[in-house]
């Protein structure tokens, strides 16, 4: 009886906590997934009155032979490779910079902080201005300097540099406040014994506070390779995609697809194959470090 008591006590307490925040995973999470898995093999279009009808592997085919998703995937791939490359660099050099003592270093980290604390979407406004080719900051400045003016948003070649540069500028901080956890963690022992070893600062930085770091660095390369794969809002306000679809990544993609030209069924197999593609590259990167440290 006592473990019956006790076996009911602790499912009891289960429910009480845990059971809620299953049941918003499962509203929320889990049930979407299962709908957008079941509505991929399924052609509907959401504003044609015909019924939904299995179609099995079709939208599948589909989508992986439309000539705009291999661009799609060849824009993507550019503002990831630029995306993630800057960000972390730019954000473990600043961490580099920032890992000290003292309240000007202290202030200098808030102050850092605060493009990351914006929401994207007003980050995507504010960034319009600044780019307006017109009255724009940045051809002001060039101006100046009688160049320009440059039309950040409108040249095919340059447009999605310059939303890859925001999302330079806004999640550069990000990479930064997680590789100064990962650096506050690294004892000074080992650069007191490196220093009485007669080693340098970058002999230290390459051989104490790098490895140490791999892990908290691959766990950081793999959220900003997630972020910049569904990475949306910033297409969506600043360039709807163009021009001429030279900045219509994979998220994006997959929104004109579903909800401008209605075919959902098209639409949650290009969200699936989003989705597949990042997974893989993640195992990839995944397989490929922990190889390297086993050899």
């Amino acid at each position: 009886m006592k473990i019956r008591r006790s076996v009911l006590q602790s499912m009891q307490s289960w429910l009480i906590f845990v059971g809620p925040a299953m049941i918003l995973l499962a509203v929320f999470v889990i049930y979407p997934i299962i709908q957008v898995l079941i509505l991929s093999f399924q052609k509907y279009n959401l504003v044609s009155g015909i019924p939904k009808r299995f179609i099995g592997l079709r939208n599948f085919r589909d989508m992986i032979v439309r000539p705009d998703f291999g661009n799609s995937l060849k824009v993507s791939g550019i503002f990831t490779a630029v995306g993630v490359t800057s960000t972390m660099i730019l954000g473990v050099a600043l961490a580099l910079l920032l890992n000290s003592q003292g309240w000007i270093i202290r202030i200098l980290r808030g102050i850092s902080l605060i493009p990351f604390l914006i929401c994207g979407v007003a980050v995507a406004f504010a960034w319009v201005l600044l780019y307006n080719p017109t009255f724009g900051l940045f051809n002001f400045i060039l101006s100046v300097f009688n160049l320009g003016p440059i039309d950040w948003l409108g040249d095919q070649k340059m447009a999605i540099y310059s939303i890859a540069f925001i999302e330079t500028w806004q999640f550069t901080p990000f990479v930064m406040i997680l590789t100064l956890a990962g650096l506050q963690g690294i004892s000074s022992d080992y650069y007191e014994a490196a220093a009485i070893d007669g080693a340098n600062k970058v002999q230290r930085l390459l051989h104490i506070t790098l490895p140490l770091l791999k892990n908290v660095l691959l766990t950081i390369f793999i959220l900003r390779l997630i972020d910049c794969i569904k990475s949306f809002e910033k297409v969506r306000i600043l360039t709807v995609g163009g021009p001429v679809n030279s900045t219509d990544i994979m998220s994006h993609y997959v929104y004109r697809i579903s909800f401008i030209r209605n075919e959902l069924g098209l639409g949650a197999a290009g969200a699936l194959v989003v989705t597949l593609i990042t997974a893989i590259l993640t195992v990839i990167i995944v397989k490929t470090i922990k190889s390297d440290d086993v050899a």
